[in-house]
């Protein structure tokens, strides 16, 4: 291993130091020397994959669970799909208060409060009764989803820098082996010990994301950060304030300090709603174009993937594929993108930046739906495997070109707002294209409406470099933590 002026150089030879359980210290660019170790960001990486995996048991698996809660509690077709639709919303609706919530008071105390939260609600499902009382909980849990899906991707951009993407794709990763892992184990507990049974050992697995949360510990510099001092200004200001007040109470009848107060409540207020908006993150959408137009992009891509698992398999059985090869479908998907998760990471570089892969992605989505008009078995098992390379690798560099267009400072925020917009597209996908088809009684229109929609969301993403030079641009916050 060879050393170049401060920093350190990793040559071939870069796990060795790993195996032998040596300490690698990065400095952190500019003037602090904060030092990392490398071998705990590795550590951080096994813990958000096993965060994702643990998140998706529920909001990706629950339909396992349909028909044993559609008997117990008598409810129609809707009313029982609503329960995975209220889980699946409030972890996308959630992600604004998950923002909030890692910016005051770090990724750790979030992730292990939406572990805590996973595990109450599932707990508290096998006392519930009511029909109403599984929404309540559906959204309980779909906040506590939000709350560590978000906390444990941002822990991964405090530890990463060059080989962000890399660990990015390992850690969504976790969210496919989710989806391959836990129908069948949830199939196998609830012919053993019933739904309920099922949902008590879903809470004892759900309080491992506590367990695995308190391996994160911040980098050196984020927990050195101090609450900044009010400025002489600000102190003169509040001072003035104070004395405006006192005089008031001595001249109540005087117009003028009444004119005076009028102004100073008129400033509260707007100090009021710029705090709000700041603690929103929503100034990123003001002064960063190009966030504005990803988050655009990214609530498209979500109408189209959603629409993707609905109504492939059902338009494959009109379509007169066989009814027991048509669920396949659904697995070639599933296989396909836990690949295109763990190996995209890999084609980011300084030649091919994130980008490209993340256009590419967008495109082959929209080959996927072309290729469902041909209408044989062969087609629609290449759609999906189309389909779940593209949604991969769209899902993994999701949160690597989100970095790159806020900042990691901004990153908490920007998850939150991104991630808003993104379930607006999952809510509204599935709904237009049902409405399409019942007027058209054909699923060939919805999926070239697809198709269009895909694609201007590829030609819009050739809009976010001139977007660059004319945005008034965000400001990174000093002292951030290290990336390596």
């Amino acid at each position: 291993m060879k050393t170049r002026n401060k920093g350190i150089y990793l040559g071939s030879k870069t796990i060795m130091p790993l195996l032998r359980g040596r300490k690698l210290h990065f400095l952190h660019r500019g003037s602090s020397a904060d030092r990392v170790d490398s071998v705990h960001g590795i550590v951080i990486v096994c813990t958000v994959f096993t965060a994702h995996l643990l998140c998706s048991m529920m909001t990706r698996c629950a339909g396992v669970l349909y028909l044993s809660w559609k008997n117990e509690f008598g409810s129609s077709a809707s009313q029982t799909g609503a329960i995975a639709s209220i889980m699946s919303s409030f972890s996308y609706f959630a992600a604004v208060l998950a923002g909030i919530a890692c910016n005051r008071w770090g990724c750790r105390t979030t992730w292990i409060l939406g572990g805590f939260m996973m595990f109450v609600s599932s707990l508290l499902s096998f006392w519930a009764f009511q029909l109403y009382q599984m929404y309540i909980i559906g959204a309980f849990l779909g906040t506590g989803v939000a709350l560590c899906f978000i906390s444990s991707s941002i822990a991964v951009a405090q530890y990463y820098k060059k080989y962000y993407a890399i660990a990015m794709g390992f850690t969504t990763a976790g969210t496919s082996s989710g989806m391959i892992v836990f129908p069948p184990l949830f199939r196998l507990l609830l012919d053993t010990y019933g739904w309920r049974g099922t949902m008590l050992i879903t809470a004892g697995l759900s309080a491992n994301i506590c367990v695995v949360g308190a391996f994160y510990h911040p980098p050196y510099t984020e927990r050195r950060r101090r609450i900044k001092q009010p400025e002489p200004d600000e102190q003169l200001e509040v001072s003035q304030t104070d004395n405006e007040s006192i005089r008031m109470e001595i001249h109540p009848k005087s117009h003028e300090h009444a004119g005076r107060l009028d102004q100073k409540k008129g400033r509260s207020l707007l100090t009021l709603a710029s705090s709000l908006a700041s603690e929103l993150g929503l100034n990123l959408v003001r002064r960063s174009y190009r966030f504005t137009l990803f988050c655009l992009i990214g609530m498209q891509f979500n109408i189209a993937y959603s629409c993707f698992v609905v109504f492939l398999v059902p338009r494959a059985q009109l379509c007169g594929i066989d009814e027991q090869k048509a669920p396949f479908l659904l697995s070639l998907f599933g296989f396909c993108g836990l690949g295109a998760r763990v190996g995209s990471g890999f084609f980011v570089t300084r030649k091919i930046p994130v980008e490209v892969t993340y256009t590419i992605s967008i495109i082959l989505i929209c080959v996927a739906a072309l290729c469902t008009q041909a209408e044989t078995y062969v087609a629609f098992a290449a759609s999906a495997c189309i389909v779940g390379v593209g949604t991969g690798a769209n899902k993994a560099m999701f949160m690597v070109l989100l970095r790159k267009i806020v900042g990691l400072s901004n990153m908490a925020s920007g998850c939150g707002i991104s991630y808003m917009f993104g379930g607006i597209g999952d809510l509204l996908g599935p709904i237009f294209a049902g409405m399409l088809y019942d007027k058209t009684g054909n699923f060939t229109a919805v999926f070239y409406v697809l198709a269009g929609l895909v694609a201007a969301s590829a030609l819009q993403m050739l809009l976010l470099p001139l977007l660059g030079k004319i945005e008034p641009g965000l400001k990174e916050k000093e002292d951030q933590p290290a990336e390596v």
